[in-house]
């Protein structure tokens, strides 16, 4: 195998399905250490890369509610600041205060957007998700028919349950 693509096929293995260097270099026959070169190599792009893909939906929202959170609670220390700075006369520090604060809403605009597109990415349409569960469940019934009859009211309570959360 050709350097190229023993490289493309160990960046694959390692940031999709986040095979060790030790397994990596038994699949494609390298050394650890190549493979450690490699993985460390444009500062530690393949790391990052593995970490992106793999971080989930739920906790990318509860990062970014934390950054919006902790941005909240700096805009509303500005804004105490700012009535301290007018009471006191000073332009020059409001005037910059004001700047701050500016540069926060602005932040927590982008922070805000991100976190629409997170949740819309990752939302599943209520029609798909019921058309998959009936495929589910009528091969349930094929495979077997008995444990399917004990599930019904599992069934109509989970879709039940999902309409709901999903219709929000």
């Amino acid at each position: 195998m050709a350097k190229k693509e023993e490289k493309k096929l160990a960046y694959i293995l390692f940031v999709e399905q986040k095979k060790t260097a030790k397994e990596i270099s038994q699949l494609i026959g390298v050394s650890e250490k190549t493979l450690s070169g490699w993985i460390n190599a444009e500062d530690e792009r393949w790391k990052k890369d593995q970490r992106i893909r793999h971080a989930s939906p739920s906790q990318r929202v509860a990062n970014i509610e934390q950054i919006i959170s902790n941005l909240a609670d700096e805009r509303i220390k500005l804004s105490c600041q700012l009535t301290e700075a007018e009471k006191g006369g000073d332009a020059k520090l409001a005037a910059e205060i004001r700047r701050n604060i500016s540069k926060i809403d602005d932040a927590v605009s982008k922070w805000n957007k991100t976190l629409r597109d997170i949740n819309k990415e990752t939302k599943v349409p209520l029609a798909t998700y019921l058309e998959v569960m009936q495929d589910i469940f009528q091969a349930l019934q094929h495979f077997n028919p008995k444990l399917y009859m004990q599930t019904i009211e599992f069934q109509e309570k989970h879709i039940h349950d999902v309409s709901l959360k999903l219709s929000m």
